[in-house]
């Protein structure tokens, strides 16, 4: 079941705040596409790359009659752009239609700090890192105590820097964020667009690895391979349940202990996953 509840509009019901954490695909959709149910976690209206230059006006109305219907989550503009203090004044409106706000192009601690003075006390907010100034203040952002998760935007965070889109390329980054979420002991980062449908649960598998706890997506056929690239499997989830069971009859080396700690972790995630 998913993390929110959804109409034949294109709005979600605000999930409950331990939910946000746990999180895995979070489906970006502009206002102005035909809306429907959606397997994701969490619906996104998006109001920044969702919509163009010219029908911004329109999208922000139809976000506001979307949210008639259940709260919403919003993908809003830069903080300080004209668009951003636009959507800014879109979430003032929404009050408690407003579930959540994801930040694009968050480029400090200050933009949080922006967003939150404009949004009603509790709304969480998820930071976009999304160039290299950005990363290099992903500590700080991810500190802020408005911010609920990270997200990588890893479009234009490789317009930015350069980068190819490559694993390799972009392992230091995705790195970066983890480090920097586990620091804030915030949930884990919300890695980029999952990519092709095809692609969807390689790409899971392969930020879960990092320490991505999830996914933007940009296509509701890409859900079920991401959700499974974020779940546990049956047989980790047995793997970790019979190393917790087992008493050790001698000396243990220094692993032990961390082992352990891993397992009641990934024990405890599937459990409550399980129960979404």
């Amino acid at each position: 079941m998913s993390l929110t509840q959804h109409s034949a509009g294109a709005a979600s019901a605000a999930p409950a705040p331990a939910r946000v954490d746990l999180a895995r695909t979070w489906l970006l959709r502009s206002p102005l596409a035909a809306g429907g149910d959606t397997a994701a976690d969490v619906l996104v209206l998006d109001l920044e790359d969702g919509l163009p230059a010219a029908r911004k006006t329109e999208g922000r109305e139809r976000a506001r009659r979307a949210a008639e219907t259940a709260p919403v989550w919003l993908r809003i503009s830069a903080a300080g752009t004209p668009d951003g203090e636009a959507d800014l004044e879109l979430c003032r409106e929404l009050d408690d239609r407003l579930a959540g706000i994801v930040l694009a192009m968050c480029a400090g601690p200050a933009d949080v700090s922006h967003v939150a003075a404009s949004r009603r006390v509790g709304v969480p907010i998820v930071a976009m890192i999304e160039s290299a100034a950005a990363l290099l203040a992903a500590p700080a952002i991810a500190a802020h105590p408005a911010t609920r998760r990270l997200a990588f935007g890893t479009g234009d965070f490789r317009r930015d820097t350069g980068m190819a889109d490559d694993r390799t390329a972009l392992s230091w980054p995705r790195a970066q964020l983890v480090v920097a979420s586990a620091a804030a002991r915030i949930a884990g980062p919300i890695d980029g667009p999952c990519g092709s449908v095809e692609q969807a649960r390689d790409a899971a598998e392969h930020a879960a690895a990092m320490g991505f706890t999830g996914t933007l997506a940009l296509r509701d056929a890409a859900i079920p391979g991401a959700h499974a690239g974020f779940t546990p499997t049956p047989a980790e989830v047995e793997a970790a349940r019979t190393l917790l069971s087992e008493v050790p009859d001698g000396p243990v080396d220094g692993s032990y202990a961390p082992a352990l700690a891993r397992a009641r972790a990934l024990v405890a995630r599937a459990e409550a996953l399980a129960r979404l």
